[in-house]
């Protein structure tokens, strides 16, 4: 369903409390264990959707704007479901997070509804400046260690797509690739009669998600709407690569989108010295003149090896202004391993370099409880996009993902 901006008013509000609401006792969840979320999904007579993938996308929502992926596409939890439409999904975070098509504007099919319990969550889409897009859909974040069952996702097809292709310079497919995609939409003005009419003006608008292409560098989106004019933009890596303009009608769809990415080999390799020489320099922080550098890693137990290596340590995080001068250093969407653990049960909360834990920055998960008998302590690792603190365990979806680390040390 699409909202225009008179017609928000009477249901913003109401789809805003119930996000806040599911949201209210985040910042205290602690890290008691993984969750799960599993149901069907049916269309709108009722009848079972098999092969439909589905995932949790971690999100975060600041002062009424959404942030981005708190997680990178390849570790949203996800499932398919089965010839009766079942699906069961686990190993959720404990993070603000939204149930989404996977690929989220990829797929055959689009959420109408979510039914939890009693309660039903109609989706929107809404339209007009001033609103953000989320406001439309069910943001939720479930309690640690807690299985919601018999959901129920009424889903529907959508009625227009766009099918295209990504290549590279010698024409070999971007096979598998996370792309930032961009549809561009206008409506042009014309005045006068042919043969003497003439253009007046125009306009229009722009969407933008992140999606997957397949094997073969296919992408596919439904996230375009109505008669009017399109265009696709495609970045990859900092490299982009935009299409012509094509009129397409209501309900109809263009799969002949062909875009070439032919930058992009040299700028892997420019980046990749780049990144050589910058994982080479220290850089000083001038309000306590300590050292910081950023490496690549396996694991926390290897970026620690390799600080003691060069004489220094994972960094410890003191206070604000040091963890706000961190995040404009690396600004990057990427996990950093930091110099932090969750103590075994009855030991106290202290930096790997010894110093005593006085400032924290938890994200939405919350502080993590210490750890029990035998487990060990679990690492500490700047979110993905927020920057903010979170546990990542051996069980982690995450875990994989988190392939650097920023070291410290006081003398350079």
């Amino acid at each position: 369903m699409r909202l225009s901006c008179t017609s928000i008013s009477y249901i913003g509000m109401f789809v805003a409390i119930i996000a806040l609401t599911l949201l209210f006792s985040v910042d205290s969840i602690t890290q008691e264990g993984k969750s799960s979320l599993s149901g069907r999904v049916v269309d709108t007579d009722g009848n079972p959707v098999s092969r439909l993938g589905l995932a949790v996308k971690p999100v975060e929502i600041k002062m009424g704007q959404e942030k981005g992926p708190l997680a990178p596409l390849a570790s949203w939890p996800r499932a398919v479901t089965d010839a009766d439409g079942h699906f069961s999904i686990s190993n959720i975070d404990p993070v603000s997070s939204r149930l989404v098509m996977f690929p989220e504007h990829g797929s055959r099919f689009e959420i109408v509804s979510v039914q939890i319990g009693d309660l039903t969550f109609r989706y929107y889409e809404v339209s007009g400046s001033g609103f953000p897009p989320w406001l439309g859909q069910l943001t939720f974040a479930i309690e640690p260690g807690t299985s919601v069952e018999d959901v129920v996702v009424k889903v529907e097809p959508p009625g227009m797509r766009i099918r295209g292709r990504v290549l590279l310079k010698d024409r070999t497919p971007l096979a598998n690739a996370e792309i930032d995609l961009t549809i561009r939409r206008r409506q042009r003005r014309y005045e006068g009669f042919f043969p003497f009419r003439r253009m007046t003006g125009a306009s229009g608008g722009a969407s933008r998600s992140h999606t997957w292409t397949d094997a073969q560098g296919y992408f596919v989106t439904y996230n375009i709407r109505g008669d009017t004019e399109y265009s696709v933009v495609v970045r990859s890596e900092g490299v982009a690569a935009e299409s012509r303009w094509v009129h397409l009608e209501k309900g109809e769809r263009y799969d002949k989108f062909v875009l070439r990415l032919n930058d992009l080999d040299e700028h892997r390799e420019n980046r990749s010295k780049r990144e050589e020489a910058r994982q080479a320099v220290w850089m000083i922080n001038p309000e306590n003149d300590h050292a910081y550098k950023k490496i690549t890693c396996d694991s926390w137990e290897d970026a620690k090896a390799k600080a003691e290596a060069e004489g220094a340590y994972l960094v410890a995080i003191n206070d604000a202004s040091e963890q706000k001068w961190l995040e404009a250093l690396y600004p990057e969407k990427a996990f950093f391993w930091v110099g932090l653990r969750v103590p075994e049960k009855g030991a106290s909360w202290q930096w790997d370099s010894g110093e005593s834990l006085t400032y924290v920055n938890w994200g939405a998960a919350g502080r993590p409880d210490s750890t029990t008998d035998g487990v060990g302590e679990i690492p500490i690792a700047l979110i993905f996009a927020s920057k903010r603190w979170m546990a990542i365990d051996t069980d982690s979806r995450l875990l994989s993902a988190v392939k650097h680390a920023i070291l410290e040390k006081e003398h350079y």
